[in-house]
């Protein structure tokens, strides 16, 4: 199921979008004009009764999606692959999230990201640096994370990034050839890409393939979260 049909998150605030309702005004305190905009973008979602969005996957976004089940089988069968259901918040039925991989045991919430060469040396080079910088210059990603968090009861976030080693691509593209699933032909692509059209590290890059960034939960931060999503409620539920 794509996001775009999950229907469980129209209407409702997703932790993918909700780093939204951190951007503050003039005053450093009301909503600014970005929330104010994705508040109203659920408001007509709930009168529509279905997504705003018509937007098809593309290519990096396909390649992504494609690649976590190898993500999956690197990180070990103590992570639970969760993304294909959405979560609702234990309190809050406004509120839910898709995160790519739970660890239950250790209190972990991850996402993965498997992005193209440019974000990925800037993703790995900035979470390397530790979490303010993560926080700073990847706030969608690490919002995302502190609502994944709260939904799931999670003392850990974990970003997870990859990029495949050249030496992987062949083994790839044959998953992707031999695809068994009504989506087959959206990963097609893949199989008849040239290497140099895909994103993929060479062997000898000083980059690793798979990096795993953990950090604890800020408590101040997942405040600071939890209570603009309610006063963004109090705004959804107004005509």
């Amino acid at each position: 199921m794509s996001i775009l049909e999950n229907t469980s998150r129209n209407g409702n605030f997703t932790s993918s979008k909700i780093f939204n309702l951190l951007k503050v005004g003039k005053d450093k305190t009301s909503f600014g004009a970005p929330a104010l905009t994705y508040i109203q973008e659920k408001k007509y979602e709930r009168k529509l009764k279905r997504s705003i969005s018509t937007d098809a996957e593309t290519r990096p976004t396909l390649w992504g999606k494609f690649l976590e089940a190898r993500v999956h089988e690197l990180l070990g069968m103590e992570y639970e692959h969760t993304n294909d259901v959405s979560l609702i918040h234990p309190k809050y039925p406004f509120w839910v999230g898709s995160p790519d991989f739970l660890d239950r045991k250790e209190k972990v919430v991850s996402d993965s990201k498997c992005p193209q060469p440019k974000a990925f040396c800037q993703l790995v080079d900035n979470c390397s640096l530790g979490v303010s910088v993560f926080k700073a210059e990847h706030d969608d990603y690490y919002w995302q994370l502190v609502s994944n968090a709260l939904i799931t009861g999670s003392e850990f976030i974990e970003l997870i990034v990859y990029m495949p080693y050249e030496s992987e691509l062949e083994e790839i593209r044959a998953e992707a050839e031999n695809f068994d699933s009504v989506d087959q032909y959206k990963y097609r692509f893949i199989a008849e890409s040239t290497k140099h059209q895909l994103a993929y590290l060479p062997n000898d890059s000083e980059y690793k393939n798979l990096n795993i960034f953990r950090f604890p939960l800020n408590k101040e931060d997942a405040f600071l979260l939890e209570s603009k999503v309610i006063e963004a409620s109090i705004l959804l539920s107004k005509p």
